[in-house]
C-alpha cells in the first residue's frame, strides 16, 4: 500500500485500526500467557503470544507513523493557511500598486497636457508677433527664452507654473 493512499483514508479510521491494533495485539499477547495454564487451549499458547507480540509491535509502529502523518497534515494545514493569507495580502498589495501607477498615469497626463497647451500658446504668440515685426527678424530662426524654458521645463517632467 502507497503512503499517498494514506492520505485519502479519513483521520477517525486511521486512528481507530491504530488503537484496534494495538489492543487486539496485547489481547492476544495476554491471552496466550493466560492459556498456558489451561489444558484444552494450550496447543494454542506459543501462536497466540507470537500473533498478538506481532500485531502489539504492528499496531506500537502504526500509531508511531500514524503520529508523523498527523503532524505534516497540520503542518500542510498551517502552510496552506498562510498562503491563503500571503495571497490575501498580495492581491491587496497589487490593489494599492495599480491605484498608484493609475494616479501617476493621470499627474503624468495632466503634466503632458499643461505642456502642450503651453506650447500652442507660445506657438500662437510667436505666430503673432512674426506677424507683426515681420520686417525685424532675421533669415535665421532663433528661439526665445521663453521656448527654451518651456522646452526644459517638459524634460524635467513638470511645469512651473503649478
Amino acid at each position: 500500500m502507497s503512503l499517498w493512499l494514506i492520505q485519502l483514508i479519513p483521520t477517525s479510521w486511521l486512528n481507530f485500526a491504530a488503537l484496534m491494533t494495538l489492543v487486539l495485539g496485547a489481547v492476544l499477547f495476554l491471552a496466550g500467557k493466560l492459556f498456558r495454564r489451561s489444558r484444552l487451549l494450550r496447543q494454542y499458547n506459543l501462536p497466540m503470544r507470537v500473533v498478538g507480540f506481532v500485531m502489539l509491535l504492528a499496531g506500537a509502529y502504526f500509531n508511531g507513523g500514524l503520529g508523523v502523518e498527523m503532524e505534516y497534515r497540520a503542518r500542510i494545514a498551517e502552510m496552506e493557511s498562510r498562503i491563503a493569507v500571503a495571497e490575501a495580502k498580495s492581491e491587496r498589495e497589487n490593489i494599492k500598486i495599480v491605484k498608484e501607477i493609475e494616479t501617476k498615469t493621470q499627474v503624468i497626463q495632466q503634466d503632458t497636457d499643461a505642456t502642450l497647451a503651453e506650447i500652442e500658446r507660445l506657438k500662437q504668440k510667436e505666430k503673432e508677433l512674426r506677424q507683426q515685426n515681420q520686417s525685424l527678424l532675421s533669415e535665421t530662426c532663433e528661439l526665445t527664452p521663453s521656448v527654451i524654458e518651456l522646452y526644459n521645463q517638459g524634460l524635467s517632467g513638470g511645469t512651473q507654473n503649478e
